[in-house]
């Protein structure tokens, strides 16, 4: 039996008010229920993005300061020469890059999750078992006690929902000790009504639980899709293997800082070159093919041989054929040092 069929059904308020009061005996726990299980799974998210942010931003704002000083070293160099080739930007990987994309909202802030703000601050290093035990047990007995959706008006809504805001952020930090400061809290004062009118708020409360619970798996799904619920997925397989995948991150941005830094050097060397009037290369294509052999053959004595392997990778570039002799490629090289000089 649904809420309309009750207001239809029945003559005898009081005998209303007791079916209502049946249908959200059922209904609230499923409720609590559904809300705990959207708390949870935001806080383990926010959890891990902090995780992230403290285990790779440092070495994000390193690739992004290297990015910046190429940058300004390659408008230097346009005063200079005319470019040929530009570097690649570097990407971290595509969930990573996504990730980095929205880490300054976060999950809990990308999408409206009615009672549920950003977490301030990381949660801490861990709970014990015990504790996270209670943790969870508090969380459901505070959400059954203030949920605003129990309210049977404004005024008591308005109460319960600063309580549960306050309620939902301790949860997601973990904060034991500020979830037992809330339990302290006074409950809400009930009014008093006339059965008809106590029937008729039972009726809209149970309509609210009912909206709240499509509600919740409409922001579960939609968490689920944000990047850092992909990321943490993702960092959940590889754990099933042994690995790290932050630490697979760390080692893949630290590599590629190495290449920025020779990218970098290798650029600013250029610029002394040509205050010196001695350019040797063109910035972008000798820089790119330091930057692409690697650093075990950076100092290489031979320099032509960086130069022959930017020709073979970009032979594509230049409508070449295979077959075309290294005196053609010399040529080149002189058409272009003589248009430059």
């Amino acid at each position: 039996m649904n809420g309309q069929e009750l207001a239809q059904t029945s003559n005898n308020w009081q005998k209303r008010v007791e079916e209502l009061q049946t249908l959200l005996q059922e209904i609230r726990p499923r409720l609590v229920t559904a809300e705990a299980e959207l708390s949870e799974r935001l806080a383990i998210i926010s959890a891990f993005e902090f995780q992230v942010r403290s285990r790779l931003e440092p070495l994000t704002r390193r690739m992004e300061k290297l990015d910046e000083e190429i940058g300004s070293l390659r408008r230097q160099l346009r005063h200079l020469q005319d470019v040929w080739l530009f570097a690649d930007e570097f990407s971290a990987g595509e969930l990573f890059d996504r990730w980095r994309s929205t880490e300054d909202a976060g999950a809990a802030a990308s999408g409206d999750y009615r009672y549920h703000e950003a977490p301030a601050s990381p949660p801490p290093e861990s709970l014990s078992a015990d504790q996270s035990t209670a943790l969870k047990q508090l969380y459901r007995q505070l959400a059954r006690r203030f949920h605003p959706d129990f309210g049977l008006n404004a005024e008591d809504r308005a109460y319960r929902t600063s309580i549960m805001m306050a309620v939902n952020a301790a949860y997601a930090i973990g904060d034991l000790e500020k979830l037992q400061k809330l339990a302290q809290e006074p409950d809400p004062q009930q009014p008093t009504y006339t059965d008809r009118d106590l029937a008729e708020a039972l009726l809209k409360e149970w309509h609210r639980c009912q909206r709240r619970i499509q509600e919740i798996k409409l922001e579960l799904a939609h968490l689920e899709e944000h990047p850092s619920a992909e990321l943490k997925r993702s960092a959940d397989k590889v754990a099933e293997e042994g690995r790290d995948l932050l630490e697979e991150l760390a080692v893949e941005l630290r590599e590629k800082i190495a290449g920025k830094m020779v990218q970098r050097d290798v650029l600013q060397a250029e610029i002394e070159a040509f205050k010196d009037g001695k350019p040797e290369f063109a910035s972008e294509d000798f820089a790119e093919a330091m930057y692409d052999l690697g650093l075990e053959q950076v100092l290489e004595e031979d320099p032509m041989s960086a130069f022959s392997e930017w020709r073979d990778r970009n032979r594509d570039r230049f409508d070449l054929e295979d077959d075309v002799d290294e005196s053609a490629w010399d040529q080149m090289r002189k058409e272009r040092d003589r248009g430059r000089g």
